[in-house]
């Protein structure tokens, strides 16, 4: 809860100490007296926009400080735990600050260390929740009354909310998958059709490495065939003919085997002479072999230049060179292979857009089922705390409308209100009476504070625009809201304000010129007299103050 408020320089409040209780606790005070400036306070504290206007003229910087003591959430523990900050228990304090500076500058502290001002607002709405006017606004938009609802429906529903949402984030994802898929089938198949082409082009080709050169060569040979058997002819008569090489190698060899042997000296020239004599015999031989090898087939020459031609058209369309077109061919086959795959993948894509719409539906309509019984809860308990509340003959109902595929399911709730029996039932929203807003807003609040981990509770004139009976029913129920948790309520009402624990008056004054505001905690005469004033504006008299007693001694806590 909140237990000590400090405020320095905030608008015309130059320094202010608040100490709280637990329970009700009420604000009452002349009309611009500064209440509602408090609730700005605590508002700024817990995260609220600020800006250089809430600095008191003259002034560089304003300081907010809260004091909080325990009943802290599990859940503000881990959140502090995962923002680096130390935990607190049920004995410890936690210590909020805010300070603004001239330019726009803020500094935001929890327990004397500086966080930023998203962390602050974090915390501080699992400590604190301000219920005013525009609190009526916000029930009013449908998304939060599914929120409202949701929250009622408890653990179970929450969880059924988000395991839809996640199956909706799925089903999401094959959507796109999927339209992605349709989206480039027409690209898909005119690419697979070109690779289908360029395939089939290059595989009749029959490409090899090094091809091109080995034809280019086997055309020169042809095209100098003649030459080239009249050059192995001559070669080969120089080697064997009429005592060629070869018979000249011999024998100068067979003479020098003969000087070996009467000189030792001459026996490794006689053995190279013979080696000589081989090498030469064998050469002969492959002379006449390369001799018969020789091609004159001008036939051969003609499809030796087509396919080099076939050759030299590939490489100059596909601007690649042979080695090039290999790899090329290599490739597309991988290409055409992967897109293949993809048209068995959009086959799949669907089965599995299908099946993640069959469980999102499935969980929607199991989540339909239980925000339906909650509706049902929701609406008996309402409309019970709204006989409390005066509007015996007002009956509340939350009506369930199909809603396209969302994250948050198939439907959307609209709160809606019948006052009086024979009439339809309108939306809360088409209201018109603002004392019938306030109290199903208070009704509202009244059931859902008990699922409420936070552990304070300001209302900013939530009794605004009743009176008699309704506004006693008010005050008796808002006491009861502080028996669960602390409740701060800033009213103009005497009976609102009889029935809170404490009561502090807020007034307004001039020190050395200047307007102040200040705050104090009512007791005995103090508190009478206030009442008194709240009853009868500046006419007090004994009756006023008689009245004052009695609405304070039978007041319900």
């Amino acid at each position: 809860m909140l237990y000590e408020l400090y405020v320095e320089n905030f608008a015309i409040i130059r320094q202010l100490r608040i100490c709280l209780m637990p329970g009700l606790n009420a604000l009452s005070g002349e009309t611009g007296a500064g209440k509602s400036l408090v609730v700005d306070a605590v508002a700024l504290l817990i995260g609220g926009r600020g800006s250089d206007n809430f600095i008191r003229s003259g002034y560089e910087r304003c300081v907010i400080e809260g004091v909080f003591t325990h009943n802290f959430s599990e859940e503000l523990a881990q959140r502090m735990d995962d923002m680096g900050l130390a935990a607190v228990d049920k004995d410890d304090m936690l210590v909020l600050s805010r300070e603004l500076v001239r330019g726009g500058r803020s500094v935001c502290r929890v327990n004397g260390r500086t966080v930023n001002l998203g962390q602050l607002r974090d915390l501080g709405r699992l400590l604190l929740n301000i219920h005013g006017q525009m609190e009526h606004m916000l029930l009013l938009e449908e998304e939060k009354q599914l929120q409202l609802l949701d929250s009622y429906g408890g653990v179970a529903l929450l969880a059924q909310k988000e395991q839809v949402a996640a199956l909706f984030t799925a089903m999401r994802e094959k959507q796109k998958l999927l339209r992605d898929y349709e989206q480039n089938k027409a690209r898909r198949d005119e690419r697979m059709a070109l690779l289908g082409e360029y395939i089939e082009e290059l595989d009749a080709a029959t490409l090899s490495g090094g091809e091109e050169e080995t034809l280019r060569q086997e055309a020169q040979r042809l095209n100098y065939s003649e030459k080239l058997i009249g050059l192995a002819d001559e070669a080969q008569h120089y080697l064997l003919k009429n005592g060629g090489a070869v018979e000249a190698l011999n024998a100068s060899a067979a003479l020098l085997r003969q000087a070996a042997q009467l000189d030792g000296q001459a026996q490794a020239l006689a053995e190279r002479l013979e080696s000589l004599y081989y090498e030469a015999e064998d050469a002969a031989t492959e002379a006449a072999h390369y001799r018969a090898s020789i091609n004159t087939d001008r036939y051969r020459l003609d499809e030796i230049e087509n396919r080099l031609a076939l050759l030299s058209r590939l490489k100059k369309k596909y601007g690649r060179s042979l080695e090039e077109l290999l790899a090329y061919l290599q490739e597309a086959r991988r290409e055409l292979a992967a897109l293949d795959e993809l048209v068995f993948s959009g086959g799949k894509a669907r089965r599995a857009l299908e099946e993640a719409e069959t469980a999102y539906e499935q969980a929607a309509a199991e989540l339909g089922a239980q925000r339906t019984a909650a509706a049902l809860r929701l609406s008996a308990a309402i409309t019970d705390e709204l006989h409390m509340l005066c509007m015996s003959n007002a009956t509340f109902r939350v009506d369930l409308l199909s809603h396209e595929p969302a994250a948050w399911g198939r439907e959307k709730a609209l709160f809606m209100i019948q006052t009086n029996a024979g009439e339809e039932f309108r939306p809360v929203a088409k209201i018109a009476s603002g004392g019938e807003l306030s109290r199903i807003v208070l009704a509202m609040k009244v059931i859902l504070a008990q699922l409420d981990s936070v552990p304070t509770l300001v209302f900013d004139e939530v009794d605004s625009g009743l009176g008699g009976k309704a506004l006693s029913a008010v005050a008796q129920r808002l006491a009861y809201v502080g028996r669960n948790t602390q409740a701060i309520v800033v009213t103009h009402a005497p009976v609102m304000a009889a029935t809170a624990g404490r009561q502090l008056y807020v007034g307004k004054h001039t020190v050395e010129g200047r307007t102040e505001i200040s705050v104090e905690e009512l007791k005995g005469e103090a508190r009478i007299n206030e009442l008194a004033r709240m009853i009868a504006g500046e006419h007090i008299s004994d009756i006023t103050r008689h009245q004052a007693a009695e609405l304070l001694q039978n007041a319900v806590r």
